[in-house]
């Protein structure tokens, strides 16, 4: 029988060879995508619907509603510019650790010709320049450039949130490699933390372009509060791991966003403090 591998865990890896797993990993910018796809094999007896999370000249990662027997994957069809396409894939991975009810699964592309690397290249550079322009103008205001909106852009995965979900909850742990950074893409998350006697204080509604979440990325701390989606809501992630390769090759940038996300971190708890005094 065909195995899905579905996975919930990462190998550890020393610092050194984390380091050069990580780097190895992101050769092609990878960017955040949302659009329809078909998978193909010989045990599927129609092609399979599936959305693309992310996507570059190296391979796709897909969102199901169950696992895909990654054994039985050897292609997908993409609907580009020029007309529908097929690319060879290899599965690699498999997880059901997610925001929604779906199942992620990564693949890579295989054999490809050099028409059909520049024709995936399209598609990544499109996606690129349609994200990155949506961040520049989101970030603006804390000062970032152009370039570096693409750069963060070429770091995202898409994750769509049903309305009720809780992207992450105060001082609860996130499944291993999951600390990641979230922009608000489309939709809102109210945010909160959780007092005594099952009352909350409200911190605010976090609409599109609001920076959440990451400070396990950042600095290794759980979260100090917590977000859940007020409606289905459209999120940019960018994972530990993407935030990981941004420390090795652009660790300004990568400062840069650190210092964004404690920043927002440090006026919602003002807020707070400041509202528990007036109330005294």
């Amino acid at each position: 029988m065909a195995r899905s591998r579905l996975d919930n865990s990462e190998p550890e890896l020393g610092a050194a060879a984390a380091a050069e797993a990580v780097f190895e990993s992101r050769e092609a910018p990878r960017v955040a995508a949302d659009f329809s796809l078909e998978l193909h094999g010989p045990a599927f007896a129609v092609p399979l619907q599936a959305r693309a999370r992310d996507i570059s000249t190296g391979g796709i990662c897909f969102a199901t509603a169950s696992p895909v027997a990654l054994e039985s994957l050897k292609s997908v069809s993409l609907g580009l510019p020029q007309g529908r396409k097929r690319f060879e894939v290899e599965g690699k991975w498999q997880t059901n650790r997610g925001l929604d009810d779906s199942v992620l699964t990564g693949a890579v592309f295989v054999g490809l010709l050099p028409a059909e690397v520049a024709s995936l290249w399209d598609v990544v550079d499109k996606v690129s320049r349609d994200i990155g322009r949506f961040l520049f103008e989101a970030l603006r205001e804390e000062g970032i450039s152009l370039d570096d909106a693409m750069s963060v852009a070429q770091t995202t995965r898409t994750r769509i949130v049903p309305r009720g979900r809780f992207i992450y909850q105060r001082h609860q742990p996130h499944p291993p490699g999951d600390d990641s950074i979230f922009i608000v893409q489309q939709g809102s998350v109210e945010l909160t933390i959780p007092i005594r006697s099952g009352r909350e204080v409200r911190l605010g509604k976090a609409g599109s372009g609001s920076i959440l979440g990451g400070l396990g990325s950042v600095i290794g701390m759980l979260p100090l509060e917590s977000a859940q989606a007020n409606e289905e809501t459209v999120l940019l992630e960018v994972s530990k791991s993407a935030y990981a390769y941004l420390k090795i090759a652009k660790p300004l940038l990568a400062h840069w966003l650190g210092q964004v996300i404690l920043g927002g971190q440090l006026r919602r708890m003002d807020g707070v403090v400041a509202r528990l005094g007036d109330s005294d």
